[in-house]
């Protein structure tokens, strides 16, 4: 047993939103996750899947396994003839982390293990050997999942809003369903990414408009970030990034065998396939 430190992040086909009915896409996803011959080479280290398992579980299609890093490491060894430490270079030191991807949702829950894989370093390789392996998906983009009930406190808390820019992209959501109007709009433009930016007159920002509502409600559901700023009830200078604020949960758990870590991540995937739900209903 060891503790792992679990994040979510919402992966979302970008390239390919327009071209193929979104069920035939996601389904690639089953090849993109697979044990490759040939490593993926970024932060001079290989890496690759292993232990790829589908699974199916509360009747949804899902798959587990771990991201694999390799990578060269100098290590201090003992010379027992003459008692003295020496440096020695060690090739291809095996690190992973391990991960449960719904990919109906395209929500992938994993662990950061901080001095071997970093959050960052995780999900930048986990999409681009998706991508190399599946390129029938085209661009992917990502976000960490942030944490909504503290970013919610937050926005609520401000007194005044001065400033807020958004970055969003269209939500991958299949043709019978709908996220909500700017959604709507953003695949209307066929827009792969928008940026919104909006500066308060003396007054600030009114947070009930749905120029501020729904593109915050998008951000809880990862299809994009937000920077607000403003004074909050103490009158004092606030800036909320939602990249900064990030759905989390360490647990401990073993990881020798995935049907062992894979239950135990369940929860903390379910909570953030509920966020990702909730967020779409406008909730915020």
């Amino acid at each position: 047993m060891r503790k792992h430190h679990l994040y979510a992040a919402k992966l979302s086909i970008n390239q390919n939103l327009f071209s193929y009915p979104l069920n035939i896409t996601k389904a690639h996803f089953k090849k993109g996750i697979a044990t490759s011959e040939k490593f993926f080479s970024k932060y001079k280290s290989l890496w690759n899947f292993i232990d790829v398992t589908p699974l199916e579980i509360d009747e949804k299609l899902m798959i587990a396994g771990r991201v694999l890093r390799a990578k060269d490491e100098i290590t201090s060894i003992v010379d027992t003839n003459v008692v003295q430490i020496t440096k020695n270079s060690v090739e291809n030191v095996a690190k992973w982390s391990n991960f449960l991807f719904d990919y109906q949702n395209e929500i992938v829950v994993f662990e950061e293990r901080k001095g071997r894989i970093s959050r960052n370093q995780f999900i930048e390789v986990f999409t681009q050997m998706i991508e190399r392996n599946a390129f029938e998906l085209g661009e992917l983009k990502y976000e960490l999942l942030p944490n909504a009930s503290d970013l919610k406190k937050e926005l609520k808390n401000l007194k005044k809003i001065n400033y807020a820019k958004f970055h969003l992209i269209p939500a991958n959501w299949d043709d019978d369903e709908e996220f909500n109007d700017l959604d709507e709009e953003l695949k209307n433009l066929k827009s792969r990414e928008a940026v919104h930016e909006y500066i308060a007159h003396e007054s600030g920002l009114n947070p009930e408009s749905k120029l501020f509502r729904k593109p915050v409600n998008m951000t809880l559901a990862g299809y994009g970030h937000f920077d607000v700023r403003g004074k909050d009830r103490n009158n004092e200078n606030r800036q909320i990034l939602s990249k900064q604020e990030l759905l989390y949960e360490s647990i401990q758990s073993g990881d020798d065998k995935i049907d062992e870590f894979t239950r135990n991540y369940l929860t903390f995937l379910k909570r953030a396939i509920d966020q990702h739900l909730g967020a779409a209903k406008n909730e915020y």
